[in-house]
Formats: structure tokens, sequence, C-alpha cells
């Protein structure tokens, strides 16, 4: 029998690339790796089997809630709109830290890039702080 897990709870994240750290972030807000399902009609005889098998692979995604004011971010995302691919592509890792401080579990992004920023809305004279969501593309996320 194996032993049960460890609950992992974080006190805080950073994200570097190319072995240099970019950002510290607030929330993780999620990791989606996709293969869609793609429907085969199979046929035995007289009779047609409907199977469900792995079709086309979605680019996994990671999402990311950060203070604002990081040109860092907003720079790299400008070498996307650019076009200027070969700079914007970066090898990334996530990292997830306890309240120690110490390194819970690390997340390896390959040949990353910010497809989407969002800043996150605010109300006058509201005690809150202003947020960038940032998403992030990548070939290949596998924890590390």
């Amino acid at each position: 029998m194996t032993q049960p897990t460890s609950r992992i709870t974080a006190n805080r994240f950073s994200l570097a690339a190319d072995g240099d750290e970019i950002v510290p972030f607030a929330e993780l807000l999620g990791i989606v790796t996709e293969v869609e399902p793609q429907d085969y009609l199979e046929q035995y005889n007289t009779e047609g089997v409907h199977r469900r098998l792995p079709g086309k692979l979605k680019p996994p995604t990671v999402t990311l809630k950060c203070g604002a004011g990081f040109e860092r971010i907003w720079a790299w995302h400008e070498s996307v709109r650019a076009g200027d691919i070969a700079a914007a592509q970066k090898n990334c890792t996530i990292t997830v830290y306890n309240t120690e401080g110490k390194p819970v579990a690390r997340y390896r992004l390959e040949k990353a890039w910010p497809s989407k920023i969002e800043v996150a809305g605010l109300k006058a004279g509201a005690n809150e702080m202003l947020m960038e969501v940032v998403t992030l593309v990548a070939e290949r996320v596998s924890p590390s």
C-alpha cells in the first residue's frame, strides 16, 4: 500500500524564465494540459462501434495572478505581439513555496510565451491592489 501524499499548501510562488526570476505572483489560477477526444466509428461486420480516442493535442496553458507593475511581463508579451517568437519563447519554472520559504513543488514549461495579459478591475476608493492576470502558452508542461 502506498503512503498518502501530504497536502501542499502555498505561501508564495515565483516564475523564472531561462533561469532568471521574472516575477513573484500571488496566485496560480491553473495549469491546463488537454488532449481533445476524437470520435471514431469502427465497423465490425454489419455493426459499428463508437469509440472516443485521443485526438488533437491542445497547447498547455498556465494562468498566474500577480501584483501590477511588472514591466518584464509586459515587455515579454510585447515581443510576442511584435512577432519575435524566437525571443518570446522561454523555458520557465514555476516554483511553489511553503510558509517556511521552502520549495514544495515545481513545474517546468518548455518554450512558453505570454499569450494574454488582463488587468483586473478596481473601484475608486476601494482598498485593493491592482492585479494582472497572465496566461502563458507552452509546448510542454511537466512537474519537475
